[in-house]
């Protein structure tokens, strides 16, 4: 029951969050860096105010966190990034509910897998979705953009891969952490993963001052004058954005991340289904079959199996 608790609220913070980063990303496209660092802050100040401890002995070599400080840091970024690269929402979206198809073939490689028939068919229907609503994207983005607008779009489609094999491998690192030295490391994981990774930021100096007097300048909430909109929202984001990576540790430290893959995809389509409404972004029928074909073969794919039926070579 707690696990189910944990889930529901996971996926109704997450897809908030969402909303608020694209609230953010269409106001102040290339503050991607500033986003990311401020919730690196707070998830770092915030364990260090509870468990001082976890920076000065840490119960993991610290070797044991770089794989992940970096798959984390780069996937990260670059998920907002593709924001800024004339990638909308949506396309988003469905792009990362491929981390099923990623996360399987990251599984097949490092723990040499095998699963049922209709795991890989629930794959493959989840694969046709997102390369049909990825068509579509591209041919509206030819008939709108500009060559150098298409190109830039073909930018953010590459980033987006990047971060969805990125995620999936850092998983399986995540899953072999737990294994390796027990469940009880998964809240100091989150933190050096994020603490080990600010050295990353200086490689984004110039793109986190300009973004930081961008916000300064934005106009005041109307119910708190001073305070700048842009500020106000980016507060809210990672306050929802550290509530809902909290939530995805502990699910993925009681679950396979097979089974936290398939949660973030199911919020993944309710975020969608609200910035399409909210934001009024543009979705064709080749868009909403994909959808369709991604979220049934999702379905189909968390479907129980027998235990005899999955086995490991």
């Amino acid at each position: 029951m707690k696990a189910v608790m944990v889930m529901i609220g996971t996926v109704a913070i997450c897809c908030a969050n969402v909303l608020c980063l694209e609230k953010i990303m269409k106001e102040a496209p290339n503050s991607s860096a500033l986003v990311l660092i401020v919730n690196y802050i707070l998830i770092i100040g915030e364990t260090l105010l509870r468990s001082p401890s976890t920076l000065t002995s840490p119960s993991v070599p610290l070797s044991n966190y770089l794989i992940i400080t970096l798959l984390n840091f780069s996937h990260s970024l670059l998920n907002n990034m593709a924001l800024a690269y004339n990638v909308d929402m949506p396309t988003v979206l469905i792009i990362r509910s491929g981390s099923i198809l990623a996360n399987m073939a990251v599984s097949i490689v490092a723990f040499r897998r095998a699963y049922p028939i209709s795991k890989y068919l629930s794959v493959t229907m989840v694969t046709v979705g997102i390369v049909m609503a990825t068509l579509a994207s591209a041919e509206e983005k030819k008939r709108e953009e500009s060559e150098e607008g298409y190109g830039r779009w073909l930018v953010g489609m590459g980033m987006l891969i990047y971060s969805l094999f990125a995620s999936s491998v850092m998983g399986v690192f995540q899953e072999r952490l737990f294994a390796k030295f027990g469940r009880d490391v998964k809240g100091e994981a989150l933190f050096y993963s994020h603490f080990l990774g600010l050295p990353n930021f200086i490689f984004q100096w110039s793109a986190l001052i300009a973004s930081v007097g961008e916000f300064s300048a934005s106009p005041p909430l109307e119910m708190v004058p001073g305070v700048p909109r842009l500020w106000a929202l980016l507060v809210l984001n990672v306050a929802l954005q550290n509530a809902g990576l909290k939530g995805v540790y502990w699910l993925l430290s009681e679950w396979s991340s097979l089974a936290v893959t398939m949660v973030t995809t199911v919020r993944k389509f309710i975020s969608l289904l609200l910035s399409i409404y909210l934001f009024s972004n543009p979705f064709t029928t080749s868009h909403w079959i994909g959808s369709v074909l991604v979220m049934v073969g999702s379905g189909l794919f968390a479907l129980p199996e027998k235990k005899k039926e999955e086995k490991t070579e």
